[in-house]
């Protein structure tokens, strides 16, 4: 606990320098650094989260989370399996699922697809729920009825009700003419939009349509979809039976994940770096204190002030500026965060292209925030630990020899 005298004198030398020396002047440069550093930390990491967990919640609401397949990518009859994952509490929802390479023609060109067989009356699937209820009910009830990502649509130059030409390899035939492959004609309901590059790579067709067009057998899929409640805890799914293995969104996807966590590692360090150099400020200023208040540490050891209490007024001097500096970095992070919008409105910035919607993301995660938060804290009393026990360390004799 610290005594009255100590903190007095702590406080004294931390903000009510009567000199206008050149430390006082490094240590409130310092102490502002921390501040934007820390500010700076706050909403560069809010934004990193936002974009994360947006694409999190776009692009993973589309791809499976997980499918229960076999070797040759087939299924006889998935839905056998579904009760492997009843009492799972991992895995929300199953149904069988097909997927396959495609080409769609439409009047402009023809471009490759990835087209999902889906299951339409499965809630699951948050794609369908985006689409009103007249364009749903059109995919349910239409046969061959069709909903592309939008990038695919724009670049077909096709809209709700034209037809596209849709050919797969994999439910090819022999024929007198050669190895024909399957195609049919279908009816675009609706599109969809995640804004991500899915957009520019899927469509959707129900299930039953694509099991004829590929000519898979009945009940046949490419395998049991999997829906989970975290799709990172893809090691808490059970063990399959012999001949059956998990293919996962790691296998399609993972590197984007992977890419944007990295970003986000890189950025929080190439900005604890700013706080780094600040606290560094703060140790060189300290340094320049002791020196220039030797002969006062001289005279209140001579007083009988302990080493250790001289210390503690030092660490109380270099950890006020740390402090303040970090709580008014933190408050200020936080406010910037959370009213991020109107502070880019203001400077007249505009990233909400990039953000592919209105307004910036942006996560504000509690564990992250007081991470930082005490992170520099600790980083600015250990900036003080050493011009405190140097102070500790002046003789008395030889401070006040030239006095």
């Amino acid at each position: 606990m610290f005594q009255p005298l100590t903190l007095m004198l702590g406080l004294r030398y931390a903000g009510a320098r009567g000199q206008r020396s050149f430390a006082s002047f490094v240590s409130g440069f310092s102490t502002i650094g921390i501040l934007l550093g820390v500010a700076a930390l706050i909403v560069v990491s809010a934004v990193m989260n936002g974009f994360e967990q947006q694409l999190k919640d776009r692009l993973l609401s589309v791809i499976p989370h997980a499918l229960v397949t076999d070797a040759q990518g087939k299924l006889a009859d998935p839905a056998q399996y579904q009760t492997l994952f009843a009492d799972n509490k991992t895995v929300l929802a199953s149904a069988p699922f097909i997927r396959a390479e495609a080409m769609v023609q439409g009047p402009r060109h023809l471009t490759g697809v990835e087209m999902y067989g889906i299951d339409p009356a499965n809630g699951q699937d948050s794609i369908l729920q985006t689409l009103d209820p007249r364009t749903r009910e059109y995919f349910e009830y239409l046969p061959y009825g069709l909903v592309m990502g939008a990038g695919v649509a724009y670049s077909l130059g096709v809209e709700a009700g034209d037809q596209v030409r849709v050919t797969v390899t994999e439910g090819s035939r022999f024929t007198p003419l050669g190895r024909v492959p399957s195609q049919r004609l279908f009816t675009v309901v609706g599109t969809f939009s995640t804004g991500t590059d899915v957009d520019n790579q899927l469509i959707i067709t129900r299930l039953a349509d694509a099991n004829r067009l590929l000519r898979y057998a009945p009940n046949q899929a490419s395998g049991l979809r999997l829906w989970l409640d975290d799709p990172f805890a893809l090691s808490a799914l059970p063990a399959l039976p012999d001949g059956l293995e998990y293919e996962t969104w790691q296998h399609s996807r993972g590197e984007l994940f992977q890419a944007v966590a990295m970003e986000k590692r890189l950025m929080s360090l190439m900005l604890a770096l700013i706080v780094l150099v600040a606290a560094f400020n703060i140790l060189s200023a300290m340094v320049m204190v002791v020196t220039d208040k030797e002969a006062e540490i001289a005279m209140l050891q001579t007083l009988g002030m302990s080493r250790e209490r001289i210390m503690t007024v030092f660490m109380i001097q270099g950890g006020f500026s740390g402090v303040l500096g970090s709580l008014l970095g933190f408050g200020l992070g936080v406010l910037v965060s959370l009213n991020l919008d109107a502070v880019l409105n203001v400077l007249g910035i505009n990233f909400y292209g990039a953000a592919g919607g209105s307004q910036l993301p942006v996560l504000l995660l509690p564990t992250q925030l007081i991470t930082v938060l005490f992170s520099t804290l600790i980083l600015c009393v250990l900036a003080s630990l050493y011009p405190a026990w140097r102070a500790s360390r002046v003789h008395p004799a030889e401070a006040l020899r030239y006095e």
